[in-house]
């Protein structure tokens, strides 16, 4: 698959990545420069408008804060359970509340956005040289420079890179990977894969997944030598292992295992029709789904709602869609262009591993960065490059008109992003969960069970032992969803949600109206619990109107919160 033969890992400088930078200090005019810097303002930009904490970081950071407190890197004190996925993402945040002595989690993650951006502000710059590679012309050259804005508009990127996710790390881990990946994996780049591997480990529990794709399409698309670059993947794999191991231990002999709880807990919380095969059942469901799959990578945060009201428009989705193809499907057409068919070719692997997964747990936005990501890279490169190999006259007028598509569609989904985002904060995330988890801190005893699906913030703010669907830190709870397993014919699916309930009965049930008619259908909890407090910011909500992306807020405007009756007098 090589049609560059030419190029060798032996002609590398001081080191493939410092490569990279030294030729952007030489390369590059002042408004290139100017045109980076820019782009690196609009993740302060997102979060100046938005405010946005995301739902999981409240997760993570409990643990973080019970850390500090000598309680154990624990969610509920006292219950041993794995209820985090990245360690980074949970470790970092503790260490900036153990240094500045924080009492919640605003300064910490003020620390931890800086970081995160610099993540992202750093992989940015080395992508920014990398694309370059390989092409001819100066216009060509010009062109690719819009990178470092269209990765920035790409809502999903920005946002989980700034608002408490792990996408900046992710992101920072992978794109060395690339460069090594592109240059043959020479030998002086094996600490920096050791490294970068342990670091999507650390990451994410399936970052080597993400190491693995990358040393495919590297592997396939290998202009030197294929033995070599095995050979010394392998050794960054070994190094990665040592230094992922400590962690490995020290999880094992506290938790019991380093596999995070939460991937434990999710398996199961989505199905998939067999459509009558046998071994390739769940082959044929992927490719159900992988349409679905390939415009969520590019689509809105929570576009799940591909119709009525609030809806993103469905020519979006249909571009969506198209642009997707293009960056999956763009290794195999045989053209002189190595690294967009590499990264095509990885962006394939990752698109087929997230739609695979999806069987096992829904794909939530906050995977899909470094895929987006990958796409864009891979799209841009194809739009600047492939006219040019095709066309004798008309190549850069064809390039720009490709670019302003790419940099039309992420900039729509970005600027039309915002309202519905900033609306969540305010109205959603800080006055309907954090208020709903105050009032349970105040009105719940230290020993009584909230059972519900949201943990974050009212989880965090109640300060109170909180116990989740589908489980992510309660263990109790997914073996009552074992228990019951799948049951055909009922009619919420895989949400087990109030059947679990039904056999757990915890003191506490916080709901959604989604949730209602599960109460109303069940006699044990339409007569084990009683209505105690309703919030309800709906009204608040439909007042915005209609516009896209108004749909991420429309599900928890309204939360009900119910008491289980032990005496018949408290009714």
């Amino acid at each position: 698959m090589s049609d560059e033969s030419s190029e060798s890992a032996d002609t590398l400088g001081p080191g493939p990545v410092r490569e990279l930078i030294q030729k952007l200090r030489s390369e590059w005019a002042v408004w290139q420069w100017g045109l980076l810097g820019a782009a690196l303002l609009v993740p302060w930009l997102f979060i100046a408008i938005t405010g946005q904490v995301w739902e999981d970081f409240l997760i993570t950071y409990r643990h973080s804060q019970n850390l500090i407190d000598g309680e154990g890197m624990l969610f509920n004190p006292g219950e041993k359970i794995h209820g985090f996925t990245s360690v980074i993402n949970t470790l970092l945040p503790a260490f900036f509340g153990w240094i500045t002595g924080a009492d919640d989690y605003v300064v910490p993650l003020w620390m931890y956005r800086t970081v995160s951006w610099v993540a992202l502000s750093s992989v940015i710059l080395l992508a920014a040289g990398l694309i370059r590679e390989g092409v001819e012309t100066h216009w060509q050259k010009g062109l690719l420079i819009v990178l470092p804005v269209l990765l920035v508009l790409e809502i999903k990127v920005t946002a989980f890179a700034m608002n408490g996710q792990e996408a900046g790390f992710m992101l920072l881990f992978l794109v060395p990977m690339l460069v090594l990946a592109y240059r043959g994996w020479p030998k002086r780049g094996v600490l920096l894969g050791g490294v970068c591997l342990a670091g999507l480990m650390y990451t994410r529990p399936d970052g080597f997944v993400y190491g693995t794709a990358a040393f495919v399409g590297g592997w396939l698309f290998c202009a030197g030598s294929r033995k070599q670059f095995f050979r010394y993947f392998v050794w960054s794999g070994g190094i990665s292992l040592l230094i992922y191991l400590p962690w490995a231990v020290i999880a094992s002999s506290y938790y019991g295992t380093f596999v995070p709880h939460t991937v434990l807990a999710k398996q199961g919380t989505e199905s998939y029709v067999n459509l009558s095969f046998q071994f390739l059942g769940p082959l044929a469901a992927m490719l159900q789904i992988l349409p679905e799959r390939m415009v969520g990578t590019l689509a809105a945060i929570y576009d799940f709602q591909n119709g009525g009201d609030g809806a993103w428009p469905g020519w979006l989705h249909d571009l969506a869609f198209v642009l997707m193809a293009g960056a999956v499907l763009y290794w195999i057409v045989p053209v002189k262009d190595r690294l967009g068919r590499m990264t095509s070719l990885i962006a394939m692997l990752i698109l087929a591993y997230l739609s695979y997964a999806s069987l096992i747990a829904y794909s939530t936005p906050w995977y899909y960065p470094p895929l987006a990501f990958l796409s864009l890279f891979t799209l841009l490169r194809m739009v600047v490059v492939l006219p040019r190999l095709l066309l004798a006259r008309g190549a850069a007028t064809l390039s720009v008109l490709g670019i302003a598509v790419l940099l039309g569609f992420v900039g729509y989904i970005f600027t039309h992003s915002l309202r519905g985002l900033k609306l969540k904060q305010e109205v959603i995330d800080d006055g309907v969960r954090r208020e709903l988890g105050l009032w349970l801190n105040e009105n719940v005893g230290p020993e009584e069970i909230i059972y519900l699906e949201p943990l974050g913030y009212i989880g965090y703010y109640s300060d109170r032992r909180v116990h989740d669907w589908p489980g992510l830190v309660s263990p109790e709870v997914v073996a009552v969803r074992k228990e019951i397993g799948k049951i055909p014919g009922y009619p919420w699916g895989d949400y087990t949600w109030g059947l679990a309930a039904e056999r757990y009965l915890p003191e506490w049930l916080v709901a959604r109206p989604v949730d209602q008619p599960i109460i109303e259908s069940s006699e044990v909890l339409r007569t084990r619990y009683a209505m105690k407090k309703i919030f309800n910011v709906a009204e608040r909500i439909y007042q915005e109107g209609e516009f896209p992306g108004a749909a991420i807020n429309y599900n928890d405007s309204v939360f009900i919160v119910y008491r289980r009756i032990d005496n018949p007098s408290e009714y």
